[in-house]
Parts: C-alpha cells; sequence; structure tokens
C-alpha cells in the first residue's frame, strides 16, 4: 500500500512539474532622444513571461493583464524637459508587442533580430509600446513605432530591448532531469509489482 501512495506522489510530481512551466527572464529597454536631437532617454526593467506571448504573432495586455507578462515593470524617464520620474505598471492602460512575422528569440537583443520583413527594429518591422491612462499628464505614451513620446513632447527612439546582464531565466527540467524522473518512476512500479507478487 505504502509503495502504491509513494507510485501516485510521484507521478503527481511529475504531472505538476510538465504543465507549471514558465519561461520568465528579466528584462531591459533603452530609450534614447539622440535620434530626435533630444537629451531625453527611458530605462525600463521587468520580467518578461513569454508564454504569455504570441511569437510569432501580435500580443496585447490591458491593465489587467499587464502586470502578469511584464511583471515587475518600472520605466524611468530621465533628461526630458518634462515627465523625468518612475513610472510602474498602474501608470499604462494597455502595452504591446508585435514581432513583425518572426519568431523572437527573447533570450538574446531582440533590435536588430531577422524577421521576414527585415530587421525588427527597423521604422516599419514589428512594434513595442505602450500607452499612458491618462491619470498623470506626466506619464510618458506611445508615440511613433518604436518611440515614446515624454509629457514635454520629445520622442525618444527604443535603441535596445534584450535579456538583463546576467540573464536571469526561471529554470526549466532538462530532458535529462525527465528521463531521470521516468527511470525512477520505473523502478517504484517494478518494486510495487514485484512486492504484489511475492504477496
Amino acid at each position: 500500500m505504502k509503495t502504491n501512495t509513494l507510485v501516485l506522489t510521484l507521478a503527481a510530481v511529475l504531472a505538476v512539474a510538465g504543465v507549471s512551466r514558465a519561461d520568465l527572464i528579466d528584462m531591459q529597454a533603452l530609450w534614447s532622444g539622440a535620434q530626435f536631437s533630444n537629451g531625453a532617454s527611458a530605462t525600463a526593467t521587468f520580467t518578461l513571461d513569454t508564454s504569455l506571448f504570441n511569437n510569432p504573432g501580435f500580443s496585447s495586455f490591458t491593465a489587467a493583464s499587464f502586470s502578469n507578462a511584464f511583471q515587475n515593470f518600472q520605466l524611468t524617464v530621465s533628461g526630458a524637459s518634462s515627465g523625468n520620474g518612475v513610472f510602474t505598471a498602474s501608470d499604462f492602460s494597455v502595452i504591446f508587442l508585435n514581432t513583425g512575422g518572426g519568431t523572437l528569440d527573447f533570450h538574446s537583443e531582440l533590435i536588430g533580430q531577422t524577421t521576414p520583413g527585415g530587421l525588427w527594429g527597423a521604422p516599419t518591422v514589428g512594434d513595442f509600446n505602450f500607452f499612458s491612462t491618462g491619470t498623470s499628464a506626466l506619464t510618458p505614451s506611445g508615440g511613433s513605432i518604436f518611440s515614446l513620446l515624454t509629457s514635454g513632447g520629445q520622442s525618444i527612439l527604443l535603441t535596445s530591448f534584450a535579456p538583463a546582464s546576467p540573464p536571469a531565466v526561471v529554470a526549466v527540467p532538462e530532458t535529462s532531469t525527465w528521463v531521470m524522473g521516468f527511470l525512477a518512476l520505473g523502478v517504484v512500479v517494478f518494486v510495487s509489482r514485484r512486492s504484489a507478487i511475492r504477496a
């Protein structure tokens, strides 16, 4: 009886491990106003849950789901004529990411990755943007593709979207881990049957 309980417990653990896979990556995104001849810039840090994205495809998140896909989101604007400060998920109503038809590798720099239409991050290839809730006049909001507009009216362009250094990826069991788990399960089943035959 104890062996049967052990078998069921081990099977349940393996089943849960299989369905609870999440790919969480600590990311950093950078914007610069240099291309628009201004000194404004922004840095965003967040933990990205890539399992919630259509890749390839278009993914849009409203305020209700924003914090699931972009966990611990924080955007810091500096050097702007107006709107400098720290902003969090609650300051934005929508955030979206368009892969431009390509399958992006979130474990490396996204800007410049190849898609069917060209390099991701080019003016017409994909997009990454978000929009203010409108509750604060200082919150930056989406301008044109890949750019934000500060409350002072300065455009800042996305120049980097990459894993933070060093990348922090939630460990997902490797194939060898699964093999060892199933071997252990096989041994338990074998011992259980052998005990049943002796009884």
